[in-house]
């Protein structure tokens, strides 16, 4: 085995989440690609980014990612706490913050950690963004605070056209709004084009694409809602569904598809939810309020314990008998 590497700029032993803060160190708006989440992402793909690496760079990327799972899984555990109840929120990362759907989703998030759920999004740009800006904004009760930080938002709308912008009206709502609630965001390097959700504050961030998709639709222990029909959203919808169907930690969770029924496959996920037991757990709804309100009365389902068994009843089911 080589040495264990050290590459600039991470950490291969970090044992903690990120903030938004720490990975937008070095950023100015004359320079946004100075942030230590840019640097990362640069070297990531140098590195051969979806491509294989070379072992040394494999073996960095892997203790990092492990180091993250950890952390994540005592965060989530509450750590001698109460465990947070988490809502997993799906949605595509290219929808601008001009689109209705992006209010809808900040809406939801904003429901949901008022209802006092965890909101755990992919930690990207679009409905993910919405929905931990909702989140973040969620000690305040009413949607006022919301509604004002769409409209800042709204002045840029995607990132790609004017990155640097795109920022700074997310950091202007940041200070005007500096008490921001929990949220968390469980992004990947594999899209290094991608900006830091500010809104999240507990960020945990991957090289494993894979690693972070599987453990994002496993934590969401109280429930997943679905906010777009793009196809990486639609893989989740089945991922989610997988889960349920197989008992997956022992459990089943609420799956809401929050938009039109005949855009997000609706018909088939509940098809396959009636098929194996757990339809009463799926719902489409149109607007936020009625999708938290389901959740909030739709506990998850524990796996009932098998019946027990004796060793003599074994035995004698086992009990040789001689073919004469």
């Amino acid at each position: 085995m080589p040495p264990l590497p050290r590459p600039e700029p991470f950490d291969p032993l970090r044992q903690g989440l990120y903030t938004a803060d720490e990975l937008m160190q070095g950023y100015t708006p004359a320079h946004p690609d100075g942030a230590l989440d840019r640097r990362i992402a640069r070297h990531f793909v140098a590195a051969g980014g979806r491509n294989p690496p070379s072992a040394a760079e494999a073996i960095a990327q892997r203790l990092h990612d492990f180091g993250i799972d950890r952390a994540l899984t005592a965060w989530l555990s509450g750590e001698g706490g109460t465990a947070p109840k988490v809502v997993g929120v799906m949605g595509s990362h290219s929808t601008p913050r001009d689109d209705p759907q992006y209010a809808l989703v900040a809406e939801l998030g904003w429901r949901l950690a008022r209802a006092g759920f965890l909101v755990a999004t992919g930690g990207g740009p679009g409905l993910m963004e919405a929905a931990n800006l909702g989140a973040y904004l969620s000690n305040h009760s009413d949607s006022g605070a919301l509604d004002r930080a769409i409209a800042t938002l709204k002045r840029a709308p995607v990132y790609e056209s004017d990155p640097a912008r795109y920022i700074e009206e997310t950091r202007r709502v940041r200070a005007e709004e500096s008490n921001g609630a929990t949220s968390l965001g469980v992004p990947t390097w594999v899209y290094p084009d991608e900006p830091v959700n500010l809104f999240s504050s507990h960020i945990a961030k991957y090289f494993s694409n894979s690693m972070r998709e599987e453990g994002l639709i496993a934590i969401g222990s109280h429930g997943v809602v679905i906010a777009s029909d793009t196809p990486g959203t639609v893989r989740e919808v089945f991922q989610a569904a997988e889960q349920n169907s197989y008992w997956v930690s022992d459990r089943r969770s609420p799956m809401v598809l929050l938009g039109p029924r005949s855009l997000s496959g609706f018909d088939l996920l509940t098809a396959y939810a009636r098929r194996d037991g757990y339809a009463d757990l799926v719902r489409s709804f149109a607007d936020p309020r009625e999708a938290v309100d389901f959740i909030v009365r739709t506990p998850p389902i524990t796996r009932p314990a098998p019946a027990p068994t004796t060793l003599g009843a074994g035995v004698r089911r086992m009990r040789y008998r001689h073919p004469g």
